[in-house]
């Protein structure tokens, strides 16, 4: 019995060490790998994927999408006997884009996000995949379908566009394509602790009383009901949605809007325009990231 374990252990080791046998992968252990195609937009694929380390997919299983951590975020309709109340899960509905389209899906991309941050950010930040879709909306139970332009998942961001409606998108919708794209971003790396905000922009604010419309402006917020938690990201999205002009041109009376909130009208103390200082400073100087230059990017 020894003698036989002895001829099983042998055979073994000269199995191991039969290097003929051993033949080097050429995929990625975590299954990703660029080009996935011959298009001409695929060496752009794979340049942003040499430099920025991030994966550019046009072809992928609908599971890479809807899989969380704590969740499957696919809408389905209630199985037959549910109890439910509404007919469908909350969820996604997502579908892989149109490849004849994703030169002009990754165009977009480029223009109105990628583009305004430097490779050291990007390579540092982005998520390990982005996946392109040609169809990516939201279903509520109720059954209402809204158009997502963009959607975080644990390991990704998607996108949509990767359809035929790219060629006739108005510049309406590119806008709002660029600022809810870079606010997603923005928000997942301050959620992240990617970025960190500088503790400057909140000295002197008081988060205990209030923000109403009539007391905002004075205490330097610039939207009712602010929460210190929230206040970084509300400014975040009025710079990101407003050109400079706008910032400060002389707002109309009562005008809540993010008109004029630079303009000592609105900013009677001066306290909005220090946070806005601090801020935009801070994202520039620290990340590489010019706030004002999304906001200022507005197609007409």
């Amino acid at each position: 019995m020894k003698l036989y374990y002895l001829f099983i252990l042998v055979g073994c080791l000269l199995a191991c060490n039969d290097e003929d046998s051993l033949t080097p992968t050429e995929t990625p252990e975590f299954g990703y790998s660029v080009p996935q195609g011959n298009h001409d937009y695929d060496d752009r694929i794979v340049d942003w994927n040499k430099r920025c380390n991030t994966f550019i997919l046009y072809k992928f299983n609908l599971k890479e999408l809807y899989w969380q951590v704590n969740a499957w975020e696919e809408s389905k309709p209630e199985p037959e006997g549910s109890t439910s109340s509404f007919p469908y899960t909350n969820g996604l509905l997502g579908a892989v884009a149109d490849e004849e389209y994703v030169g002009e899906q990754l165009d977009l991309i480029e223009t109105l996000f990628l583009n305004f941050y430097p490779d050291t950010t990007l390579r540092r930040c982005l998520p390990l995949k982005l996946l392109l879709c040609g169809e990516l909306n939201w279903r509520s139970v109720e059954g209402n379908v809204s158009l997502r332009n963009v959607y975080s998942g644990y390991d990704y961001l998607a996108f949509n566009w990767g359809n035929g409606n790219v060629l006739s998108m108005t510049n309406s919708q590119k806008n709002t394509f660029k600022y809810e794209v870079n606010n997603v971003f923005l928000t997942r790396l301050l959620d992240n602790d990617k970025i960190v905000e500088s503790a400057d922009f909140y000295e002197g604010m008081n988060y205990e009383d209030k923000v109403t419309n009539t007391n905002m402006y004075e205490r330097g917020f610039i939207k009712s009901g602010t929460k210190q938690e929230d206040d970084v990201e509300i400014y975040i999205q009025a710079i990101l949605q407003t050109p400079y002009e706008e910032l400060i041109a002389e707002p109309a009376n009562n005008d809540y809007s993010n008109k004029g909130i630079l303009h000592p009208k609105k900013d009677v103390n001066g306290f909005i325009r220090n946070k806005y200082d601090i801020l935009v400073n801070t994202f520039k100087e620290n990340y590489g990231i010019d706030l004002q230059a999304i906001g200022n990017a507005v197609l007409k």
